[in-house]
């Protein structure tokens, strides 16, 4: 599992709790200014950083060129083709890039058979698969979304088939993503949402046959169906398609379910365990591999003009001098900083809050609390931190089992003793 499936795999683990916001709920907040929304066409990794080309919503294709000093909310080595952003640019250059293409994730293998012509799952495969359907659609419910059951199914089959057999569904991508957008701009934001499913099914066979429909609400539905299946059929959470579209239509349609409260809580722990598992073996590789590159890429960093290898084994790079004070253990300090892999993918930064960041010298990890120690205020550094000296085997949320730190940090201030720790 590289760097880009560990992302994902933690995607999973987010979408497993169900707490699923609605695909158009990333667009109801604010724009920032200057900010240009595309769908990524291509991607092209150079030796530096990715150049990501988009094509705007008025058709216009952009190159953007990334670099160290690109802000992006999603790692950037994970952007791929069809993921829609919000680029704020100079030039050419992407400073900020906003991921908005929240979409959860399903597996559907074959859909043939009605929900109602199905016994009662036994392997976990099936048990899951029926349980993510029907909670899937009662976290929307429980969110007032709600759709046309039958569209919303149908869009799941055609996104199916789009995946594996190429065969286009009933709109383009750009029209699906328009789908959503006139929906929202119309009837969601006039309050006139569905309040149920509408026409109840009894077999697959009269889902499967609807026609392209002009309501844009059953564009809207088979939008949401389509791309849920089209956009994640890649994310690693494998699902027998017959259970997954039973768990839809019994939630929807209100039928006796194949399942109880109960045993759908136990098949969702289950799963959740299968991949906890799953994850807890490619760390144990990670943790070894990841230690090994950090010790290359510091071997060799080390030969670089202008970086400075401490005992510890702390390497830093000043990027901007300064004669101000230092900091000593017991202060609290005033700092501008960004987080980002070897590889460039940016994992936090201060300046995508638009404020500054206080802590106490101590309440950061060894190899930061080490690179404070050594600037002047009003100094910038680049700084290479050992995992043993970061998060080391555990990793976090978001950073890899012994992965390599490179932080770029602003010493602003020292704050006055007594100055309460903001953040």
């Amino acid at each position: 599992m590289n760097r880009s499936k560990f992302v994902k795999f933690a995607m999973v683990l987010v979408i497993m709790t169900l707490m699923v916001p609605m695909l158009f709920a990333a667009g109801m907040k604010e724009t920032a200014k200057g900010a240009v929304t595309g769908r990524i066409i291509s991607v092209e990794n150079t030796e530096t950083n990715p150049i990501i080309t988009v094509r705007t919503l008025g058709g216009e294709r952009i190159a953007y060129t990334t670099d160290s000093k690109t802000v992006s909310s999603f790692p950037v080595s994970s952007l791929t083709i069809g993921d829609y952003i919000e680029t704020v640019a100079s030039g050419t250059v992407a400073q900020n890039i906003r991921y908005i293409n929240p979409l959860v994730s399903l597996k559907i293998k074959d859909i043939t058979i009605s929900s109602s012509m199905l016994e009662v799952p036994e392997g976990l495969i099936e048990r899951f698969s029926y349980t993510y359907g029907y909670l899937l659609l009662q976290s929307f419910a429980n969110q007032n979304l709600f759709f046309n059951g039958g569209y919303y199914v149908k869009g799941a089959m055609d996104g199916l088939v789009s995946a594996e057999q190429k065969v286009p569904g009933y709109y383009s991508l750009d029209e699906l993503y328009a789908n959503i957008d006139a929906y929202q701009n119309t009837i969601w934001n006039e309050g006139k949402g569905v309040t149920g499913y509408g026409k109840r099914y009894t077999n697959l066979e009269e889902i499967r046959n609807l026609p392209l429909s002009e309501d844009l609400t059953d564009a809207f539905s088979y939008t949401y169906g389509y791309l849920l299946t089209y956009n994640m059929l890649q994310q690693g959470i494998e699902l027998n398609g017959d259970f997954y579209i039973a768990g839809i239509l019994d939630f929807a349609f209100e039928n006796s379910t194949l399942l109880t409260d109960e045993e759908m809580q136990s098949a969702f722990n289950e799963y959740q365990q299968k991949l906890e598992k799953e994850y807890s073996a490619w760390a144990e590789t990670a943790k070894v591999e990841n230690l090994a590159k950090a010790d290359q890429y510091l071997e060799e960093n080390k030969t670089n003009e202008g970086v400075i290898t401490t005992a510890s084994g702390l390497q830093y790079q000043v990027q901007v001098a300064s004669d101000g004070p230092k900091p000593v253990a017991t202060d609290t300090v005033e700092v501008n900083y960004q987080l980002q892999m070897a590889d460039g993918t940016i994992i936090e930064s201060s300046y995508d809050n638009g404020a500054t960041a206080h802590f106490g010298v101590t309440q950061v990890i060894p190899g930061f609390q080490e690179a404070l120690l050594t600037m002047n205020t009003g100094s910038v550094i680049r700084c290479w931190i050992h995992p043993s000296l970061g998060y080391g085997e555990d990793g976090t949320q978001n950073i890899a089992p012994n992965a390599l730190l490179v932080f770029d940090i602003e010493l602003v201030g020292i704050d006055p003793p007594g100055a309460t720790v903001a953040n």
